[in-house]
């Protein structure tokens, strides 16, 4: 569908003002010749009559002439009721060309061929704040301000011209403006100015700047997720410990990533941003495949447990990783976190099935930090459940806290699940757990992750 702006529209209503204009002179001009046509034609036979001559050749013509005036007057009539409808029709699009310079979101204007404005719609006063008397005279490019991409504006002298610029509102306030001009021409074909019309396109300038900043800004991420995955050296594993605090010996260790890219991002922004541009899944695989080579540096029986989503479980190539460790795989975990969202319980306890099949056992991580988690370890029937820090904390203060920490020891016992509390920092914490019943702990207090925490753990005492 053809567009028009309210400049088209004005070309269109002075094209039609020119037509009505050109049909009224001719209606004019006809009807004037017809009188003094017939007036000449009576009088020459009104002559013959009273002399009693022969008429002459030019009256013969002239009475020739006097059979044509009914067509002439037909016409006229015509014309006069074409003229008629063309004074309606200009009426209406006066009235329609004002209703539209008045409801039009901008502003509509005229210049000469100095560029200098000579008739404004009242629109300049919303998009620039100046009334159109004030501007009467200006050079029209001040007002429109720079072109971005020109630093100024040459308005074409062959055909319409579209541009977006920037200017300043009268208040200070920055503007975008899209314009459009188009020359008026003379009869000679010289340029006698221009008709245009401006709109305020600030907000979807700036739409368009957020949306290519976005863009660009994925453009990154993935670029540093697609690197992290790719280089070796961009992703390093650590160790921390999982205690038997019963035996005081490592039970496990949970395998944690680290990212080596400056500027520096935490493992949660990385996996996040990973997740953002859809390489989540990707990134997880490149983490276990890195974490799974640690396996023959643990010591004892200790197992590897490493953090996945559910969609991760549900990939193929994680199945294909787990079948090559071969007896490997019996000394893997993977832990659900809390954070993980599974769709269909049915399919992927299903899958679980087929890990669980391999030797590997399933962990839900952060148990206690929201409704997900529980849903975890009814819908899944995991063999470890992790408690999450935040019921840990402070648990020798908050009876609370403490008697939680004694419910989830006896679900697991009926169970026979292994529980672990997470985010152990301070002795009179690793006291309530040990009084609880609950033998298994993660946290600072007994070591940190380290790329080799077993140099650590001799020098660590679990007395509270």
């Amino acid at each position: 569908m053809k567009q028009t702006t309210p400049a088209g529209d004005a070309d269109s209503t002075a094209e039609l003002l020119r037509a009505r204009s050109v049909v009224k002179n001719a209606v004019t001009v006809l009807a004037a010749s017809m009188v003094v046509a017939l007036v000449s034609y009576a009088w020459d036979w009104l002559e013959v009559l009273i002399k009693g001559e022969p008429p002459e050749l030019d009256e013969w013509v002239g009475l020739i002439g006097v059979a044509w005036l009914p067509l002439a007057v037909a016409t006229t009539v015509r014309l006069l009721r074409f003229n008629r409808s063309l004074a309606d029709r200009a009426e209406e699009a006066v009235e329609a060309f004002r209703d539209t310079v008045h409801t039009a979101h901008g502003w509509v204007w005229k210049v000469d061929a100095d560029l200098r404005i000579t008739w404004s719609s009242d629109g300049v006063a919303e998009l620039l704040g100046y009334d159109a008397r004030q501007i009467t005279g200006r050079d029209v490019r001040e007002l429109l301000g720079d072109d971005p991409e020109t630093g100024s504006h040459a308005f074409d002298d062959t055909a319409r011209q579209d541009w977006i610029s920037g200017t300043t509102h009268r208040d200070g306030a920055a503007r975008t403006l899209s314009s459009t001009a188009t020359p008026v021409f003379a009869p000679d074909g010289s340029i006698v100015g221009y008709r245009g019309f401006s709109a305020d396109v600030t907000l979807e300038a700036a739409a368009a700047l957020a949306e290519q900043q976005i863009r660009a800004e994925h453009e990154q991420i993935r670029a540093r997720v697609e690197h992290s995955i790719r280089e070796e050296s961009a992703l390093k594993i650590v160790l921390q410990p999982i205690v038997d605090l019963e035996r005081n010996e490592i039970a496990g260790m949970e395998a944690l990533a680290r990212f080596t890219a400056e500027p520096y991002r935490t493992p949660d922004v990385c996996f996040s941003e990973a997740w953002k541009v859809g390489l989540g899944i990707d990134l997880e695989l490149r983490a276990v495949e890195a974490a799974c080579r640690r396996l023959p540096d643990l010591p004892g029986r200790a197992y590897l447990s490493v953090n996945l989503s559910a969609q991760t479980i549900l990939d193929e190539r994680l199945h294909t990783l787990l079948a090559g460790l071969g007896g490997q795989s019996a000394r893997l975990v993977i832990e659900v976190t809390e954070h993980a969202a599974v769709d269909d319980y049915d399919i992927l306890a299903e899958t679980m099935q087929r890990v669980r099949a391999t030797g590997a056992r399933l962990a839900v991580d952060d148990a206690g930090a929201g409704y997900a988690s529980m849903q975890h370890i009814l819908r899944l029937r995991p063999d470890i459940v992790k408690l999450d820090r935040s019921i840990i904390a402070d648990s020798d203060q908050d009876p609370a806290r403490r008697a939680l920490i004694g419910a989830m020891s006896n679900f697991g016992a009926s169970l026979g699940v292994t529980v672990v509390a997470e985010g152990v920092e301070t002795t009179a914490e690793l006291a309530v757990l040990t009084e609880e019943g609950l033998n298994h702990a993660q946290g600072y207090l007994l070591s940190k992750p380290a790329a080799d925490p077993r140099v650590q753990w001799p020098d660590r005492h679990l007395a509270a």
